[in-house]
């Protein structure tokens, strides 16, 4: 009895078309196919970044590109989330599990500044892609889905952070608060790579300080915890 159906049409829609050397040799075509268009998207930005291009520079063929991701759009996003989400949601998670004792405004700071000064080129490259992505809706959606998912994660974050400081309620849904941080944190990088004396290291952490301070005075006023506004 030959194939089922199912069987013939998963083959015919996952067939490797990495080139005959690259799968005698065995090599780890994903990472090596990820290095390259690193080094691609940094020379040519998002726009101008070709397959053919990345395909060359890692040593495989084009169709191998696209054994491991369905679009040049997918490779980037990809990296994006390596270079730029990976930090950031390291940087929730830390918020979330940290004891009362611990001050996380220095530490938001620093990581800061350590993305600002570790991945510069990423930095732009996401702000060319939301540049596009303003512009083509298919685009729009993948980036929006990606800043809803981060606003989600910040928001439980600050939540919990609350419940351990002993503030309870902060009065403002978190992912209402977790949207403001994500745009002061987006605004400051902008800044920061154009003029980086306008943007002192630890200035992000003062002022989610400054906002934290706020959301929990205002969840103390009578009446106010829950309300939908700040």
């Amino acid at each position: 009895m030959g194939p089922s159906a199912a069987t013939r049409s998963r083959t015919r829609t996952r067939v490797d078309r990495r080139s005959r050397s690259a799968r005698a040799e065995r090599r780890d075509a994903r990472q090596e196919l990820l290095r390259a268009a690193a080094d691609v998207f940094a020379e040519r930005g998002f726009r101008d970044a070709s397959i053919d291009e990345v395909a060359e520079r890692a040593g495989y063929s084009k169709g191998a590109v696209y054994w491991h991701f369905e679009s040049k759009d997918d490779l980037f996003f990809t990296l994006v989330e390596e270079h730029v989400d990976r930090p950031t949601r390291e940087m929730i998670e830390l918020l979330e599990a940290a004891p009362a004792e611990r001050d996380m405004a220095p530490e938001g700071s620093r990581r800061f500044a350590e993305l600002l000064a570790g991945q510069r080129e990423w930095l732009l490259l996401d702000h060319e892609y939301w540049s596009q992505a303003v512009r083509d809706p298919d685009l729009r959606r993948r980036y929006a889905k990606r800043r809803r998912e981060l606003r989600a994660a910040l928001g439980k974050a600050l939540a919990a952070r609350a419940r351990t400081l002993g503030a309870g309620q902060i009065g403002i849904d978190p992912k209402r608060v977790a949207t403001a941080i994500m745009a002061l944190n987006i605004g400051l990088a902008q800044q920061a790579l154009v003029d980086p004396r306008a943007v002192p290291d630890d200035l992000l952490g003062e002022t989610i300080v400054l906002i934290y301070k706020g959301l929990l005075a205002h969840a103390e006023e009578p009446g106010a915890a829950g309300t939908p506004h700040a």
